[in-house]
């Protein structure tokens, strides 16, 4: 539904009407007074016996100082020419509107002003959004936004974060107004989730030493459309209760005991054939049906002409057929009791109108009985547990573990597989998901969210069918959440006939959730990877201070650069370490934070003895997390030999690992010169470190960027 449709001015009520809205929510706000005609306006103006406000009243005109409807500072010698100017000037700019008069208010002593808008949005539900006010909204200045209902708590992140330091001091009982102003909007029992209201904007809020009032407000009616998409607590949880019930006997999913291959081929080089070979190499626990038209057998295992003519039961079956074929052979599936059908076939709707009438077809079937179906457009499936393989065994992790990945793309599906296994992640489970036709990403938030076996969740999104509702699950869950997303959206402004339209675009909104739900966005494949290993490693972070330390003072100041551009702090450490530290001092070392010691500096009695150091860092109460760096370039150049290099590099990661349990967690920047020794001891020890509860990384900006994520992961699950 477009932004004009939503706010189409049919619906729009007049400032008065709006005003008693908002004053019966507990929100202060100015007297108006209607005149219809010039005698009318010079007598309220006399009343008043003050400087006033006039207004153009007309439900066609959104933005009144555009139109030229604002005068400002009228007096009653000034009123009759004010009013005339206003209905000539509204005339001229919006011809066919309607105009009811101009309202006339006191003015208002000068202060901070304040926007708030709200509005019932198609993809998000009720948002609020909060920001500088009057001029500055016109100007584009951006406001904080929010998914409604509001908690206390999170009112007074958005005033934060809207106004840093304006509430200080005096101003203090000032603030208290305008959070319950925001919660009298937003919160659990505020207008937007009580009356049926579609767009509010209140613009500006006057906030001085006499008190907070609204100046000018005008809000529309909800359309019908939007009815069911307020969101309040209630429709949320009703709203998640019904996809749960979806998500019933889901077991295989992942877990199937027997797999049908519909699209079943005898040539090696076809997935078809491909798909078989791999689960019987990997070992697949259960019972493989190929169907194929007219092969006795393949991969050494008899076929079948259809999934009606298999004997046993089958759970799940994978579809690679034509697509025009891929609706009859979902109704096979279906009477066969398949419950899970995942559709490897793409070409539906994406790519024509006659492909979208093949998909409703498909869709029909799946949504007749209780089958779910998987994709279309994907590449497979990969669970540890019950040996499935995404991709070819050699290259799958064999152990079950926490970590389960949705994928929109089939190739990152296979590239976090093939990574997980490389760096000994705990990657139990992958669905490359395509287009999602039937299970979506929401419905695979909320499998994964009780589902005992998974403890990261994450994703690769291109497109999210219910965001609001997403985030707002998502916000309730205490599993870390990971997401990459491929494709960014911005509606633009000039469509939008509100400032709460015109603001409340597709990455303000985005943004809002991630923040509100704790979701974790990464830009890249890199750092999905990096984000996975330091949960893994670390589950969550209590701060931003970290206390670095390695060998190298140029990597010191590159690691305060890096840690500074993703507000990460390097903190002074307290006098005990300080004192601890400085048996360590030599000339060329620094034991201030970030702690640069030569590696000579770093053996005593032939031994390394980083730990120690470490442990020291472990009981700083200034410190939340420990980097340390090794340039293992520097050691291979001191050593006899490549075997003594290595060896010396072993010493010191196992002197890393001998470091207390308890206080912050270590991550580790192993920084190779890139050659293929160096590369390979990174990779053997990422995996053993990870043991120990240590991530490894390549550099100590990817460390620094990762602890970063880590943190922010943390904040609203705590």
């Amino acid at each position: 539904m477009s932004l004009d449709a939503l706010w189409n001015g049919e619906n729009m009520k007049t400032e008065i009407e709006s005003k008693s809205l908002l004053a019966k929510y507990g929100i202060t706000t100015t007297n108006p007074q209607l005149a219809t005609v010039a005698a009318e306006a010079v007598a309220l103006v006399g009343r008043v016996a003050k400087p006033c406000a006039l207004k153009v009243v007309s439900p066609d005109i959104a933005h009144k100082v555009a139109a030229g409807g604002v005068m400002l500072s009228v007096t009653t010698d000034s009123a009759e020419a004010a009013f005339d100017a206003i209905v000539a000037n509204c005339r001229r700019t919006n011809p066919g509107a309607r105009i009811d008069g101009v309202l006339v208010e006191e003015m208002i002593e000068h202060g901070l002003e304040v926007f708030i808008g709200a509005r019932v949005d198609p993809q998000y539900g009720t948002v609020i959004l909060l920001g500088p006010g009057g001029s500055n909204v016109e100007q584009g200045q951006k406001p904080t936004a929010a998914l409604a209902p509001l908690t206390p708590d999170l009112a007074d992140e958005m005033i934060d974060a809207a106004f840093p330091g304006a509430f200080d001091g005096d101003m203090a009982f000032s603030r208290k107004t305008l959070k319950d102003y925001v919660m009298a909007v937003a919160g659990a029992n505020g207008l937007m989730m009580k009356e049926a209201i579609g767009e509010l904007d209140i613009n500006p809020i006057i906030i001085n030493g006499a008190g907070a009032i609204a100046v000018d407000a005008v809000c529309d009616d909800l359309p019908d459309a939007l009815g069911a998409r307020r969101m309040s607590q209630a429709d949320v949880d009703a709203a998640l209760d019904a996809r749960r019930a979806r998500l019933n006997d889901l077991d295989a999913l992942f877990d199937p005991a027997s797999i049908a291959f519909v699209g079943a081929s005898t040539q090696k080089e076809k997935l078809g054939y491909r798909v078989i070979r791999n689960m019987l190499d990997f070992g697949f626990k259960g019972d493989i049906y190929p169907i194929h038209p007219a092969a006795e057998e393949i991969c050494g295992l008899k076929a079948y002409k259809s999934v009606s003519d298999v004997p046993g039961k089958v759970d799940r079956a994978y579809v690679a057929v034509a697509s025009h074929q891929v609706p009859d052979v979902l109704r096979d599936c279906r009477e066969k009791g398949v419950r899970v059908a995942q559709v490897l076939t793409a070409g539906f709707s994406e790519y024509s109108s006659e492909s979208g009438d093949i998909e409703q077809r498909m869709l029909h079937e799946v949504r007749t009985g209780g089958m779910r179906m998987v994709g279309p457009n994907c590449m497979g499936t990969f669970s540890a547990a019950a040996r499935i393989p995404l991709a070819a065994p050699r290259y799958c992790p064999t152990e079950p573990g926490g970590i389960t990945f949705f994928s929109q793309s089939g190739t990152f599906a296979g590239d976090v597989n093939r990574r997980a296994q490389v760096m000994g992640l705990p990657l139990g489970r992958v669905l490359s998901c395509g287009n999602c036709a039937d299970m979506d990403l929401l419905d695979y938030l909320l499998y994964a969210d009780r589902d005992p076996n998974t403890e990261i969740v994450a994703f690769y999104v291109e497109s999210l069918a219910e965001p609001g509702l997403f985030f707002r699950a998502a916000q309730g869950m205490n599993k870390p959440v990971v997401m990459l997303r491929g494709g960014t959206t911005e509606q633009g402004l000039t469509a939008a006939s509100s400032h709460t339209a015109a603001l409340a675009t597709d990455s303000a909104l985005w943004q809002a959730g991630l923040d509100q739900s704790g979701v974790l966005q990464v830009d890249t494949i890199d750092e999905l990877m990096d984000a996975l290993l330091v949960l893994t490693a670390h589950r969550s972070l209590a701060g931003n201070r970290l206390g670095i330390f390695g060998s190298g003072g140029g990597v010191s100041v590159t690691s305060s650069d890096a840690a500074a551009r993703v507000n990460m702090a390097i903190p002074q450490l307290d006098a005990t370490t300080q004192e601890g530290l400085q048996r360590f001092g030599v000339p060329g070392t620094s034991v201030s934070n970030p702690i640069d010691i030569p590696v000579w500096g770093l053996r005593e009695k032939g031994r390394y003895i980083l730990e120690e150091i470490i442990n020291l860092l472990k009981l700083d109460q200034n410190v939340d997390g420990i980097i340390v760096y090794v340039e293992m370039g520097s050691i291979m150049d001191f050593a006899d030999s490549d075997e003594d290099g290595l060896g010396q590099l072993r010493e010191i990661c196992a002197s890393i690992a001998r470091a207390r349990l308890d206080g912050p967690a270590i991550s580790l920047a192993l920084r190779s010169s890139g050659d293929k020794l160096q590369d390979d001891f990174v990779r053997d020890q990422r995996v053993n470190l990870l043991e120990h509860g240590i991530a490894v990384f390549a550099s100590t900006g990817r460390a620094v960027l990762a602890q970063s994520m880590l943190l922010r992961a943390s904040k609203r699950r705590r």
